[in-house]
């Protein structure tokens, strides 16, 4: 209590009477200030506010992480390049190549970002164009490709020989199979496989994303595509994520008149199939 006037701390139940809990925020002030005996008490449930500070304070966190991740690779590669003049072509080579895929990396990460924050203020909207599917899916193939094999995954890529150009962003649909795909092969363990299907179904393309990954828990897997949620695995302490990716893959494809699902068990992967009107 804080005398006549002021504020409690906010205070998580749990325990008292029905109340499942969260966290309340009481305010005390007094009626009259001749008068000690009378109060108003003001009792708000703040849970959901405290909820979003938590899950905007760990995004931040996650973010922080996968941004030094590859600034540290690209720093270090090109101090690598300007401190060695004899460094063997192959070195060179491949020093220039991280240097490359890091760069997209970034890229990637800012790009998803700055799409959420659309999402956020309601301004998100979609460049009309042509959407050349077989090569968008070619350079995501050409961009993963190294990543896939530093984890000796097999990555393939089974692709229908009559795929189809949609009208649409071709950008925001590149940074949505950009993230199905960048997730099964960061929650596929060394040595595992992911598949990326491509075929036209009636009046829709079809994608399915296919790992044998750690997969994802039922009562999760509607959670999953909901901003800055991160799976309670405890196998995913070690990876960095930011929460974001899923829920920009929805949201743009459902902008597009499509939509994803997800089919997964623990422990033998998981499919997400991705649904584009044609």
């Amino acid at each position: 209590e804080k005398g006549e006037s002021g504020e409690s701390p906010e205070r998580r139940g749990g325990a008292a009477g029905s109340w499942a809990g969260g966290v309340l925020r009481f305010t005390v002030r007094a009626v009259r200030r001749e008068d000690a005996h009378a109060a108003i008490v003001v009792i708000e449930d703040v849970t959901q506010q405290r909820v979003a500070d938590e899950a905007r304070n760990a995004f931040v966190a996650q973010v922080t992480h996968e941004l030094r991740s590859p600034l540290t690779s690209i720093r270090l590669y090109v101090e690598q390049l300007i401190d060695d003049d004899a460094t063997e072509p192959a070195e060179r080579a491949k020093a220039l190549n991280v240097i490359s895929q890091e760069s997209r990396r970034l890229e990637r990460i800012v790009g998803d970002m700055l799409c959420v924050s659309e999402i956020e203020a309601g301004s998100m909207r979609l460049s009309q164009g042509e959407v050349r599917v077989r090569e968008m899916l070619m350079t995501l193939k050409e961009d993963y490709a190294a990543q896939a094999l530093a984890k000796q995954q097999t990555l393939k890529f089974d692709l229908s020989p009559k795929l189809p150009v949609l009208q649409g962003d071709a950008d925001k649909l590149g940074l949505a199979v950009q993230n199905l795909l960048g997730n099964a092969i960061k929650y596929t363990p060394a040595g595992g496989n992911v598949t990326l299907r491509a075929d036209v179904t009636g009046t829709h393309l079809v994608l399915e994303f296919a790992d044998n990954g750690i997969g994802i828990k039922e009562e999760e897997q509607g959670l999953i595509f909901d901003k800055f949620y991160r799976a309670k695995d405890k196998r995913l302490a070690g990876i960095a994520g930011s929460g974001l990716g899923l829920a920009l893959a929805r949201e743009v494809v459902r902008m597009h008149g499509g939509e994803i699902a997800v089919q997964s068990q623990i422990d033998k992967g998981s499919t997400f199939r991705l649904t584009l009107p044609l």
